[in-house]
């Protein structure tokens, strides 16, 4: 009887370094490292398909997400507000006749003064403040992209895991059907021979049934998992061979370092960066509630005498303009809740990070054991079942229960292994970090 050892193999643990968030496009390389082996193919006939990893699976992602383009949109927009608000106010011209149409000698144009001027506002410092205002809400784009961004990256990546272990589910499952099998061949062989019941053989029967329903079911849903995964970039479901190592073990950082990564996760920026916007707008509001003065040039021409005069003038409102108290006020009211939102932000994922690391080391304490020990033991003991139940001295249930258990087992494993990388995966979203190759 053949042996379940599909994933009884060593496991090679590897670095974990993380690059810095901003030197290179931190998400085209966000990839569990234990992935980046994409010459081992699983399942797939890699001589017809391209072979994926996951880091070009998150390139690929990134670069033509849907989502992604929105930002594009965002940042232009922005880049024409700060046009906008470079522009200066226009210039107003004035025309002004007097002294004409009235009585006596000015009943006519005779005696009339004409006067052409030319008048702007002095806001050079409020057209900065604007400026100022403007560029700094641009800023906020780049934020939310990136957080977009490891939002993006990290589904993409769990979408590759959770194909790979499929594919995995498959191949046992499969496995599980070819032992079925035999084991349908082996008690028919008996019931003819007399030596065993034919109820053996039909719940032989049965049971083969149900592993090959388990196979046309993971087979669909692999299929679906293919498809939600390269729908990211819009690609074909059927055109890619994933490949990777599941069973490379991601490193557990320890707590500090990844505490201290988490004071460069993009949404505590944007948090930081808002508040230096409320700043900017707080400035603005007031520069823009200071008097503005007004000045005006311009030549007068007297009809009585054919001359010409130069004129000038100037316009300063009187007293202070609190429009813009209320304002200010509001302004400083959402500065402050910037800053307690990112206080909240940072306890919650500290917390989560906490949490995620001692998921981790309890994934891998469940991968050791199993591997190292548990399945050792099960494996031992459907060799020696399958020998017993040859020479009659334990019956099928007992025989197909240790197999199960086995199979179970297996199976079991496979969730740790997933669950051991989507929590590395969620670590790196968290502290915004990816892993080199």
């Amino acid at each position: 009887m053949q042996k379940v050892s599909h994933f009884h193999l060593n496991k090679k643990p590897i670095a974990g370094r993380f690059l810095s968030r901003r030197a290179r496009w931190f998400c085209l390389q966000l990839a569990i490292g234990v992935l980046l082996l994409p010459q081992q193919a699983l399942s797939q006939n890699a001589v017809s398909l391209e072979p994926l990893s996951l880091s070009e699976a998150v390139s690929l992602a990134l670069a033509q997400h849907p989502e992604m383009a929105v930002f594009t949109h965002q940042r232009n927009a922005l880049n024409a507000r700060v046009l906008q608000a470079n522009i200066l106010p226009r210039p107003t011209i004035g025309f002004v006749v007097e002294d004409a149409m009235g009585t006596g000698v000015r009943s006519n144009f005779g005696a009339a003064q004409s006067t052409l001027s030319i008048g702007w506002v002095l806001e050079q410092s409020a057209i900065e403040s604007r400026v100022n205002a403007a560029s700094s809400a641009l800023t906020q784009v780049d934020f939310d992209t990136e957080i977009k961004a490891l939002d993006i990256a990290a589904h993409t990546a769990t979408l590759f895991i959770d194909a790979l272990i499929l594919d995995q589910r498959l191949q046992l499952a499969k496995l599980a059907e070819q032992q079925a099998n035999e084991a349908l061949i082996a008690i028919t062989r008996r019931v003819e021979a007399g030596k065993s019941l034919s109820i053996e053989q039909l719940q032989s029967e049965a049971e083969l049934i149900r592993r090959a329903l388990e196979v046309e079911d993971l087979e669909h849903e692999l299929e679906a998992g293919r498809y939600k995964l390269v729908a990211q970039w819009g690609g074909g479901a059927n055109k890619y061979a994933l490949g990777g190592n599941l069973l490379n073990v991601p490193v557990i950082q320890n707590l500090p370092t990844q505490l201290a990564k988490l004071n460069e996760h993009p949404a505590l920026l944007a948090f930081a960066n808002q508040q230096r916007i409320a700043q900017s707008q707080i400035e603005l509001a007031r520069i823009e509630a200071r008097p503005k003065w007004q000045v005006s040039a311009g030549i007068r021409r007297y009809e009585t005498s054919d001359d010409f005069g130069l004129v000038a003038g100037i316009s300063i409102p009187f007293g202070n303009d609190r429009r813009s108290l209320g304002d200010v006020q509001v302004i400083e009211a959402k500065q402050a809740e910037y800053h307690s939102q990112s206080e909240v932000l940072t306890r919650t994922l500290n917390t989560q990070l906490f949490v995620l690391l001692q998921n981790m080391k309890h994934s891998k304490h469940v991968i050791d054991t199993l591997t190292a020990q548990v399945i050792p033991l099960l494996e031992k003991a459907s060799v020696e079942a399958s020998n017993a139940y040859d020479i009659g001295r334990i019956g099928y249930l007992q025989w197909t229960s240790i197999k199960q258990e086995l199979l179970s087992t297996q199976a079991q494993l496979l969730d740790a292994y997933q669950a051991i990388h989507l929590q590395h995966i969620e670590i790196q979203r968290l502290t915004g970090a990816t892993l080199s190759n």
